[in-house]
């Protein structure tokens, strides 16, 4: 099924780059900038996916969740994946960063996607980035969003991501950690 902008959860791809991807390659509902003293980190919200930018030094790694129709480059590329079931990626970038993920799509029956969906929702209109989609709703009441939850440490970033896909009883879930490697 497909929500707004064409985004579905069949549709969506796990990509990994080693250079910063330019802001104009996304639909940015959401901007966050996380600045420690050992690295810089942004957040965006680009519909139901989000594209996370860890820097430290010269070194960079980019995760990004996409529609897999989104025009990216493939320069720098490190890794891509479909988002089917569940996945662990890590890696260690020239040992300047290293990198652990792993994702989960979770579909539900209605009553529990229904309980998911509000306690996610509750939960980001506490803490985190909690970006909801009205416009995008159709058949269902549930509202899709994006919820992004992080954590910034002195030398690491650990985030946390939900996408709901309400038509699909859908959640999609990232974790990811961010750390600067010891030398």
């Amino acid at each position: 099924m497909s929500i707004g902008q064409g985004q579905s959860v069949a549709g969506l791809r796990f990509s990994l780059y080693q250079r910063p991807l330019h802001p104009e390659l996304f639909q940015i509902y959401h901007d966050h900038r996380v600045v420690k003293e050992q690295y810089e980190a942004q957040i965006w919200i680009t519909g139901c996916t989000h594209v996370i930018g860890f820097y430290h030094g010269g070194d960079s790694l980019v995760e990004v969740t996409a529609d897999a129709s989104a025009t990216l480059p493939s320069r720098g590329l490190l890794a891509q994946m479909p988002f089917r079931g569940e996945k662990v990626h890590d890696c260690r970038q020239d040992g300047a960063i290293r990198y652990m993920m792993n994702f989960q799509v979770e579909t539900m029956s209605a009553m529990l996607y229904a309980k998911t969906h509000h306690d996610l929702a509750r939960s980001g209109s506490k803490h985190g980035i909690f970006v909801p989609y009205p416009e995008w709703m159709s058949r269902t009441p549930l509202t899709p969003f994006s919820y992004v939850d992080f954590t910034p440490k002195p030398t690491e970033l650990h985030v946390f991501a939900f996408h709901a896909f309400p038509e699909d009883l859908t959640i999609v879930k990232t974790q990811s950690i961010f750390e600067i490697a010891a030398d």
